[in-house]
């Protein structure tokens, strides 16, 4: 016969079991069934896959299934196989990251993994675990060589205008991975694939099946007359997503010949003997392979359209005005295949005087009504021309003699007793000021 405690516990049990579907009842009964703010499911708290392996890079899914959220996770080695610390999701997305130490006691040819155990816990305190294998990334021990090559001088890289096949092994560890597929796509490099359906066709990305023995070909056709530089590729094992890069030689084809530009140098001089020459300058580059780039190590100049992709290449040069004149700056031009130009840059100052800044003497004059008063400008260029801001004043220029009239005539209209009139040479500008005054001296706003 059961004690009371055997009956206690017992009871406690059911009562447990009880609560549970009372609480799943009311949130379903309140639509609650399939919020996130807090998962609950009256079956036995799990999470899958319970065992497996998951490749280093690649992602994978994390599956809770009953239990009460917010759920808790914990890795044993969150450096390789990170978590969320909590959660009210059931499907949980990991990358894990590549091992560099794996388990210890694993035989040379077998798969080289690190062990991990994931723990989740729910709310009521239950809790089950998951036991992944990481693997390494098979793709990290890759092979790639170069088979076969139309390039002269290396069996190690690529060239400029040249075909090469290259090679790939996709055994690893003894284990090879013979019918699967594997995509080859460019990421950097003025190249191309050989559509293996259709040579005729260049493509970015391929898509190749490994032979029996986990090997498989591609074919690269690299472009004409560009320089040396380095090729990436990157390889995907299309069943896994697995993926990794590869970096490649170019070698380029040497510089042959030389440019031609237009202009061959540039010489700019100053506006007067003081002033340094500065301007803009507009530069055509012929017979070589775009891009086209521009250097110019003085800072006082710099260069607009650089790199150029037209041809003929096409450049601004700004030479800004600077204390110390330019004595043949050099500056360089190059193309796609390496080969160079020099432009010169020379800037004297001028021959013509300083310009003098304008004045206007003197700089305010007192008219009567009807009265003409003069003033002299000088400095500036010369050329002048005059506005005036007073609808009955008015003003004209000749030589460097400015006229200006208060004209009479406003028939009882009042009208400001002062006015300017703008002198001006098109770059700079003076203003004259201007009084109005009646037969006693005092200012005027009517002129009859």
């Amino acid at each position: 016969m059961p004690n009371k405690g055997d009956v206690i516990v017992k009871f406690q049990s059911l009562a447990q079991y009880a609560a549970g579907l009372v609480s799943a009842f009311l949130i379903a009964s309140c639509g609650g069934g399939g919020s996130t703010d807090r998962p609950v499911d009256v079956a036995p708290l799990v999470i899958n896959p319970p065992t497996g392996v998951f490749y280093a890079g690649v992602k994978n899914t994390f599956t809770v299934g009953g239990g009460t959220g917010p759920f808790r996770l914990t890795s044993s080695d969150p450096g390789i196989l990170a978590v969320p610390t909590t959660t009210n999701d059931r499907l949980i997305d990991v990358v894990p990251l590549q091992p560099g130490v794996v388990d210890t006691g694993l035989p040379a040819d077998a798969l080289q993994i690190k062990t991990v155990t994931v723990i989740v816990r729910d709310a009521l305190g239950a809790q089950n675990q998951s036991i992944i294998q990481v693997a390494q990334n098979f793709l990290t021990g890759y092979g790639m060589f170069i088979s076969a090559t139309t390039c002269a001088t290396t069996a190690t890289a690529l060239c400029a205008g040249g075909e090469t096949a290259l090679f790939f092994d996709s055994t690893f560890n003894g284990a090879l991975f013979a019918g699967h597929q594997f995509r080859i796509e460019r990421v950097r490099g003025p190249f191309q694939f050989i559509d293996p359906l259709n040579s005729n066709n260049q493509v970015d990305v391929v898509t190749v099946t490994a032979d029996h023995e986990g090997k498989f070909t591609t074919v690269i056709r690299v472009a004409t007359g560009i320089p040396s530089q380095v090729a990436l590729i990157k390889i995907t094992d299309i069943q896994t997503g697995a993926y990794t890069y590869r970096s490649i030689p170019i070698i380029g084809t040497p510089a042959t010949g030389t440019l031609a530009v237009i202009p061959d140098a540039i010489n700019l001089t100053g506006p007067n003997a003081t002033t340094c020459g500065f301007g803009n300058v507009d530069v055509l580059v012929f017979d070589g392979q775009a891009p086209y780039t521009a250097t110019c190590p003085n800072p006082q100049i710099q260069v607009n359209g650089s790199p150029s992709t037209t041809q003929p290449g096409r450049f601004t040069f700004v030479v800004g005005a600077g204390q110390n004149c330019l004595t043949e700056e050099q500056c360089v031009i190059q193309d796609a295949t390496g080969a160079r130009v020099i432009i010169p840059i020379t800037t004297v100052k001028g021959t013509n005087p300083p310009v003098v800044a304008m004045s206007a003497t003197p700089s305010s004059i007192t008219l009567t009504c009807g009265s003409t008063g003069a003033v002299t400008v000088v400095g500036g260029t010369g050329a002048y021309s005059v506005t005036s801001t007073h609808p009955r004043i008015t003003a004209t220029v000749s030589g460097n003699t400015v006229s200006i009239t208060r004209q009479p005539g406003d028939a009882g209209v009042t009208y400001p007793t002062t006015g300017t009139v703008t002198v001006t040479d098109g770059s700079a500008a003076t203003p004259i000021t201007v009084n109005v005054i009646g037969p006693g001296g005092a200012p005027a706003a009517t002129c009859a």
